[in-house]
């Protein structure tokens, strides 16, 4: 197993002004966040020129995370759900671009009135099909991530139902660790070592981070109450193959954060 970091915690810069850092700290393997100002999914010119930056720089781009800002393809307004579609079908080409395998998705955003719940389930699914679609045709791999609790697609259990109903090789499920923590804390599901043995036939990516299980900290881990060594040994025993994503989040000391990953990474598989 490799590991790898999504750019987040790199968002408010452009990231290609940070590529010597990675290289320095010895990150090979990257996750893109599509973002103005950090990463332009939308240019195709920018798009080829950074290809071969991370080529340069010995970097290459496993996977990218569909837009956020705006972007749900949830949405039971039909105009902005398809406007949704269309973006993260354009973050599939961007990706397919850059030499990627994985797009990850979430499936729909905060729900505001709960009696919406079920029909904003039935959008997303009415988009993952036509998004599934376009990627089968490209040949990219849909990883389905666990949101965070009100969301769609807030439980493992319901993640594992969309996937298992749509019975594609392109479409997967990214364990989110440090949501499915704060998931399993509030409404006592299945944890994140609990959870691997019902998901080992469709995990094909993780989202690394660690929590209390009370807010969304996006920690390294060991800095909150997951427990690893037991989450490892669950993943070695479903033979896991992709990789292993930090997914951390921006805070004032990013660069001593990007240094003590290669560190937390072995520390985990110790």
């Amino acid at each position: 197993m490799n590991f790898g970091i999504s750019t987040m915690p790199l968002e408010d810069y452009q990231l290609e002004s940070k590529l010597t850092l990675l290289k320095e700290v010895g990150i090979e393997y990257l996750e893109v966040k599509p973002k103005e100002g950090h990463f332009n999914y939308h240019d195709s010119k920018y798009l080829d020129e950074m290809s071969k930056k991370f080529k340069k720089n010995g970097i290459k781009v496993i996977s990218m995370h569909m837009p956020i800002n705006g972007v749900d393809i949830s949405l039971i307004e039909e105009y902005d759900r398809i406007w949704s579609v269309r973006e993260v079908e354009k973050t599939a080409l961007a990706l397919l671009r850059l030499g990627g395998e994985i797009l990850v998705i979430h499936p729909g955003s905060k729900i505001k009135e709960e009696k919406t719940r079920k029909g904003r389930r039935e959008k997303s699914e009415q988009s993952l099909e036509e998004i599934l679609k376009f990627c089968e045709h490209w040949g990219i791999k849909i990883a389905l991530e666990n949101t965070l609790p009100g969301k769609t697609g807030d439980s493992i259990p319901e993640i594992l139902e969309i996937v298992k109903k749509f019975n594609s090789k392109n479409l997967g499920i990214c364990l989110d660790t440090g949501h499915c923590n704060i998931t399993s804390s509030l409404y006592n599901h299945s944890g994140v070592v609990e959870c691997l043995p019902g998901i080992k036939d469709y995990l094909c990516h993780l989202h690394i981070h660690d929590n209390l299980g009370k807010s969304d900290d996006h920690s390294l881990p060991f800095e909150g109450n997951i427990d690893w060594k037991r989450f490892v040994e669950g993943l070695k025993e479903i033979n896991y193959q992709g990789v292993f994503m930090f997914e951390l989040r921006k805070k004032t000391n990013n660069e001593e954060i990007l240094r003590n990953i290669k560190k937390s990474y072995y520390d985990l598989i110790a």
